[in-house]
């Protein structure tokens, strides 16, 4: 049997481990991810924190291949394969307990449960897209992302209840300051829960670009995160690239946020769809792994 270009890639990795000795595994931080409980193959976590991390060019057509992607085996019900795309799936919790906190506002003592879709490899800089539709429940969020493990990170993020809008936030180091660097964007056409789009992260040294079926909405360039003494707040972490599908209704600031929390008294179909992704490394940055 031909081996393929992905088990090529693999050996290729499992190569430079034997060569590094190196054996040490960071954890991966972030809310999105504790369901999924640090899910990367050691290989790739440990070439993170390397200057340049090896990276992949490549396009998953998710109801075809889903090689280099991981689920939690704990979530393995919160996902399934359609004829053409992967379908994430919120389910309710075991217990659903509807609590108010000092002021009034409602929230849920338990959350639904949700999948996060882990990237194995890393990528320091480059472009990737995917082709998705968001949930439309209130009170649910679906996102896509981009995650360091030292706490950088990109977000696309939709929360239901808003069929023809997308957030956009990125975040730097281990300081996340929710209010101060996100955006709201108009999606047109079709509802974000009723049809699929092209979401774009375009990262480079020098700027983040959000696009919405191939058009700008957001351009942050890194000089604008710099303070007088060059000291700059702008993600530049090796990442992995996260989907996910999460219950906003544990704490009353995110429920009143992601339009929830969820009534988990009516039954509820909360799904999420991606259809494809497509990453092109920066070449200057990754050591590009064919």
């Amino acid at each position: 049997m031909v081996p393929s270009r992905y088990t090529l890639s693999l050996l290729q990795l499992l190569l430079a481990l034997a060569q590094t000795g190196n054996a040490a595994v960071r954890s991966q931080p972030g809310a999105m991810t504790s369901s999924a409980a640090n899910t990367a193959d050691p290989v790739s976590k440990i070439f993170a924190s390397e200057e340049k991390p090896l990276c992949h060019n490549y396009r998953t057509e998710f109801a075809d291949d889903m090689r280099g992607w991981q689920v939690d085996d704990s979530q393995q019900d919160t996902y399934e394969i359609l004829d053409d795309a992967i379908e994430f799936k919120l389910l309710p919790p075991d217990d659903y307990v509807r609590l108010h906190d000092s002021k009034n506002l409602p929230y849920n003592l338990f959350p639904g449960r949700g999948p996060t879709l882990n990237s194995t490899v890393y990528m320091r800089y480059g472009r990737m897209s995917a082709t998705l539709k968001a949930s439309g429940t209130p009170g649910s969020v679906t996102a896509f992302i981009l995650m360091g493990d030292g706490g950088d990170e990109i977000d696309f993020e939709w929360i239901g209840g808003a069929p023809n809008q997308v957030q956009t936030n990125y975040f730097w180091g281990n300081s996340k300051e929710y209010t101060i660097n996100g955006g709201t964007h108009v999606v047109k056409g079709a509802p974000v829960d009723a049809a699929f789009h092209k979401y774009t992260i375009n990262w480079q040294p020098d700027k983040i670009e959000w696009l919405i079926d191939d058009e700008v909405v957001r351009t942050k360039n890194k000089v604008e995160t710099c303070d007088a003494a060059g000291n700059c707040k702008f993600p530049s972490q090796p990442a992995r690239i996260q989907f996910g599908l999460w219950d906003g209704s544990l704490e009353t600031g995110t429920a009143q946020w992601a339009h929830g929390p969820i009534d988990w008294s009516v039954p509820h179909t909360i799904t999420a769809q991606a259809r494809d992704i497509t990453v092109d490394c920066n070449p200057d940055y990754n050591q590009i792994v064919e």
